[in-house]
């Protein structure tokens, strides 16, 4: 049988024929227009900040063929088992790395993925390099923090200075202290840490001025320095920064390949204090953990800790230690099966580190939960009107 369109083409009559019927040339219209618009799409910039899973990373073991942890050879240390990861994200969406809509649709469908304003995680013009740098410089104090931790946990002695590191304009101790003075004594006390400035600080009156014993230039000075009242604390304050500057005895290095950021902090103090102490810590098992660290060993806060949870879970870790600080987004974000313990000190992390290593079926453990820590405060609250 032969088409009377071809019949006519054969003839001569009629026009040519292209073959292509109504509804093939509306499929070939609709997926131009699809390209034409994926690629629009495509270019359009979203506002917004990704946080990805990154990889995880053993503290105890090596990165590119590095030791994360490397000791002073003048320093005992000790054989090792078990896992403690440190764990990191990906970030899509900072400066020189803008998400499009595409990126952006592919992260709210993506359950391990958290969306986040970019104003609320990079400051206004920042630079891609800017970031990087800073990132680097939180990784550093972080991991001297670390260090001092763990050797202070290990009985090892750590002087620390207290250093002004930084006066912010216009307050009480502008134009009265200085950069780089180190505080030897506040009221009369002689104060060995940041924190102990901070505590004497607090037992003057907002608005009188707190005397300070000083070493500035290599000669010590006394200074009286006035103060007033936080507006969002009610603490006293004088309006600077303090930095310690540690003594370190031995010389500890933490290798981290690319990653930045002070978020593995307690991880690394952990690894530097099994290495440097008899015995193992984890008796083989596997943990992860996140938070930054203080030199007093307190565990701050840290972001991303959803994506944090969901990397441990892949790589096999039996507990997640999280920064109590962080138990809101625990709570909202825990996978399924991951066991998370709150901690709020180094002290507390390490204790509880030992009761699943020393425990035959850590199921059977009573584990503090971010839940009860949420309740708690909920009660203390509701307690106090």
């Amino acid at each position: 049988m032969i088409d009377p369109g071809v019949r006519r083409r054969r003839g001569g009559e009629g026009p040519p024929h292209t073959g292509v019927g109504p509804f093939s040339w509306a499929l070939i219209v609709t997926v131009v227009l699809a390209v034409v618009l994926g690629a629009a799409l495509g270019r359009v910039r979203v506002d917004q900040v990704a946080y990805h899973p990154g990889p995880v990373y053993d503290t105890l073991g090596a990165i590119d063929d590095t030791t994360v942890v490397q000791l002073d050879e003048d320093l005992p240390t000790y054989p090792t088992d078990g896992d403690l990861y440190f764990t990191t994200i990906r970030i899509s969406g900072g400066p020189g790395n803008e998400l499009n809509v595409w990126d952006w649709l592919e992260a709210r469908l993506d359950p391990r993925t958290t969306l986040v304003p970019k104003k609320d995680v990079f400051p206004e013009d920042v630079t891609a390099q800017q970031v990087r740098e800073q990132n680097t410089s939180l990784m550093q104090h972080s991991q001297q923090d670390a260090a001092v931790v763990a050797l202070r946990a290990s009985g090892i002695e750590v002087p620390e200075k207290v250093m002004v590191a930084q006066i912010i304009v216009d307050a009480p101790a502008d134009g009265v202290l200085e950069v780089d003075d180190q505080i030897l004594e506040v009221e009369g006390d002689p104060v060995s840490e940041t924190e102990a400035v901070r505590e004497r600080l607090q037992e003057v009156t907002p608005g009188e001025s707190a005397t300070m014993t000083l070493l500035r230039d290599g000669e010590e000075v006394e200074i009286d320095v006035p103060t007033r009242r936080d507006e969002d604390t009610g603490r006293t304050i004088v309006g600077v920064y303090l930095a310690p500057d540690y003594q370190t005895p031995y010389d500890v290095t933490v290798s981290a390949g690319n990653v930045g950021g002070p978020s593995a902090g307690l991880m690394f103090a952990l690894a530097i204090y099994d290495t440097i102490t008899p015995g193992s810590l984890t008796e083989g098992r596997s943990f992860a953990g996140t938070g930054a660290i203080s030199g007093n060993g307190s565990v701050r806060p840290i972001g991303g800790i959803a994506q944090k949870m969901w990397a441990s879970q892949e790589a096999g870790a039996e507990v997640f230690l999280a920064p109590t600080e962080n138990c809101d987004e625990v709570v909202e974000r825990q996978p399924g099966g991951l066991t998370v313990v709150p901690v709020s000190t180094f002290d507390e992390a390490r204790g509880y580190v030992e009761q699943v290593a020393s425990a035959q079926d850590p199921a059977t453990l009573d584990l503090p939960t971010c839940q009860e820590v949420l309740a708690g405060q909920q009660d203390g609250s509701d307690s106090t009107g």
